[in-house]
């Protein structure tokens, strides 16, 4: 049932995508000389999206913190990223920001060219010119009014714990003066793990966001690697009582995806360091 539902979800997207990205193409022209921040493609892109969790009967979203993503202050925002669909959970804020992105999903077709609509950055990984440029464009998003969307792991996490961050949001943090927004997002590697396009809920999963208070980089002197240090440890802080309340409510079923260590029966087990 579940590989029914799920190849009845891709085909439906696919599909969509498409009218959806016709549907717009005109009106986007004719408001592109009004819209040079592309608000309106980004709202578009929140409806589109709002849409999939709308007319799912597995999904439900409950959001809390949203009084700290002031529609009047462009943020560098950082969240936690454990599935694609992160992607459509943020999506649910209907607030004023721009993906960066791997250069590649700019090429998909509909979704690709909606991105670039709505004036999206796109970056290399491992090249240093491509990330000077992407910091370049960020910046500019920022002083136009534009917040800035980071997933700062750079990749899915596998087990739903945080991996270590990497610099350049701190960075864009610092070189620009906005402040960071930590934003949690968890139950979403319960419906679509990594590596996997078969969704695995049996029943209803709550999709959960969460936004923190910005953190200002002046509190860390305007230094990265402290404001990294500082934001993952908020979030890692946060993201356990999260689940923590969670789980007194509705306990998540067991996680099928993750390694599971076996004790083997000639040897005694040995305790692996934490991270």
């Amino acid at each position: 049932m579940r590989l029914f539902l799920s190849a009845f979800f891709w085909i439906y997207l696919g599909v969509s995508l498409a009218i959806f990205w016709v549907a717009v193409f005109i009106p986007w022209l004719l408001t592109l000389p009004f819209d040079r921040r592309r608000r309106f493609a980004h709202w578009y892109a929140c409806v589109w999206a709002n849409h999939y969790i709308k007319i799912s009967p597995f999904w439900e979203t409950e959001r809390t913190g949203l009084e700290h993503f002031d529609k009047n202050e462009a943020f560098v925002i950082v969240a936690n990223h454990q599935s694609i669909a992160d992607i459509m959970v943020m999506f649910t804020t209907f607030r004023q920001f721009r993906w960066v992105s791997k250069h590649t999903v700019f090429y998909v077709p509909f979704m690709g060219w909606m991105m670039k609509m709505a004036n999206y950055v796109g970056i290399r990984r491992g090249d240093a010119k491509s990330r000077a440029k992407m910091l370049r464009a960020c910046e500019r998003h920022l002083s136009s009014g534009n917040s800035i969307m980071i997933f700062p792991e750079g990749t899915r996490s596998e087990d739903r714990q945080l991996r270590s961050f990497k610099r350049g949001a701190f960075q864009l943090a610092v070189d620009s003066g906005h402040r960071v927004l930590p934003v949690l997002i968890d139950g979403t590697h319960n419906a679509l793990p990594k590596d996997s396009w078969i969704f695995r809920n049996e029943g209803k999963i709550i999709l959960q966001l969460r936004v923190l208070p910005p953190i200002d980089p002046a509190e860390y002197d305007n230094d990265p690697q402290r404001l990294k240090v500082a934001t993952k440890r908020v979030m890692a802080e946060q993201l356990a009582e999260l689940r923590a309340e969670c789980e007194k409510l509705r306990p998540l079923p067991p996680d099928t995806t993750a390694p599971q260590n076996k004790p083997d029966s000639k040897r005694t087990p040995r305790l692996s360091p934490g991270v």
